[in-house]
């Protein structure tokens, strides 16, 4: 509470940061060994789809990620509906392995678990200098060279603000460089989802059709500017397959047999669980899409079994979504703009929730990137 209250300086995030790191077991720094970390949103999918487009690149990935909070997706909880995915691999296993995505072991950054629960019961999970020593203290022991990191900004965000996200931005990348790794910060926009494909099967259906180089424009722009922060061209990799040969490599050596993981690539569908009531949503009016809630479409997912809530700790992977239209695109009154993937009908409630998260203008609004502001020291 006293961190909460008076704050933690640069010199005194950098000491916890490193107390932290070396409390537990770490790999040995290796040259070319790069990560990511993302703050957390709705339609987040980007690391599956840039591990293995950097290992194509020439990159050694050792990704540790986490489980889905509240109404943000987790990567652990998406690989996980990929039938026989293993994402709890030993230190032995990740230090032998060049590209893998698996949840942190019980040895890396110990620490860290025993102060989140503590700040979880006592109102400081917000403050900053914990959050940066929670984060970076973990990478740190993965014995990078380079981190991107994605600070989500927005409605659906960790950090609601552009000041609050730049003020994490910048205390991570200053601890972080002074751990020895050469950190760079992307604060990004999380008041729209992201891409067309949400929920856990949904949306390794998506990273697959990005790694063929038929995703979103919003998702490839966050991937490729992350490639492009670690030093990597991954749009080749993506171009000749090399890239998508790379998640089926991953795939292989985390667990899922070697048949199944050419029908994944092939059909998706027919390897993933998928909610079998489809109910689309209409617009109640007409005009140009200038927003859809990112929170709201999350926050529905979560309460139809998508995402964990705190009566049920499951989660259904075949429960998610698929947006029909764009930003910016123009809707008449009637026409579909989101489809729902459920286990019964969904209830009046959460319709009206979804339909009033579609925000409309009366003209046509100017896209612009997802990408607000770079950090990189």
């Amino acid at each position: 509470m006293a961190c909460q209250i008076n704050g933690l300086s640069p010199e005194e995030t950098s000491n916890l940061t490193l107390a932290m790191l070396n409390a537990g077991e770490r790999m040995a720094f290796f040259s070319g060994r790069v990560d990511k970390h993302s703050t957390g949103g709705v339609g987040d999918k980007m690391s599956i789809i840039l591990a293995p487009a950097l290992r194509a690149a020439g990159a050694t990935v050792p990704m540790l990620a986490g489980r889905g909070l509240a109404h943000t997706g987790g990567t652990i909880d998406k690989l996980e509906s990929i039938p026989g995915f293993n994402t709890g691999l030993s230190l032995d296993e990740m230090k032998s392995n060049p590209c893998f995505i698996s949840r942190q072991t019980e040895n890396i950054a110990p620490a860290d678990r025993i102060l989140y629960s503590i700040r979880d019961i006592t109102a400081t999970v917000p403050q900053i200098g914990l959050i940066t020593a929670s984060i970076i203290s973990k990478k740190a022991a993965e014995g990078l060279e380079k981190l991107v990191l994605d600070v989500k900004c927005g409605n659906a965000a960790f950090m609601k603000t552009k000041d609050d996200a730049v003020a994490l931005a910048k205390s991570m990348v200053s601890t972080g460089n002074n751990l020895g790794m050469r950190v760079t910060a992307q604060v990004t926009e999380m008041d729209n989802p992201i891409g067309k494909m949400f929920g856990n099967s949904h949306e390794i259906v998506e990273c697959i059709e990005c790694l063929k180089g038929a995703g979103p424009s919003d998702t490839m722009e966050l991937v490729i500017a992350q490639a492009d922060a670690l030093g990597y061209d991954i749009q080749s990799s993506i171009d000749n397959g090399s890239a998508l040969n790379e998640f089926k490599e991953m795939c292989t050596r985390q667990g899922v047999n070697t048949e199944l993981v050419s029908q994944l690539i092939d059909n998706p569908w027919s390897v993933l669980d998928k909610a079998p009531v489809s109910s689309e949503i209409t617009a109640q009016h007409s005009g140009y899409i200038s927003q859809i809630t990112a929170l709201t479409i999350g926050e529905v997912l979560c309460k139809l079994g998508a995402g964990r809530t705190g009566e049920n700790p499951d989660i259904d992977h075949g429960v998610g979504a698929e947006l029909l239209v764009e930003i910016g695109e123009k809707i008449s009154a009637g026409e579909p703009w989101i489809r729902f993937d459920t286990r019964s009908e969904m209830s009046d409630e959460l319709v009206e929730s979804v339909q009033n998260s579609l925000l409309l203008s009366d003209e046509k609004m100017t896209i612009s990137g997802r990408i607000i502001e770079i950090i990189e020291n």
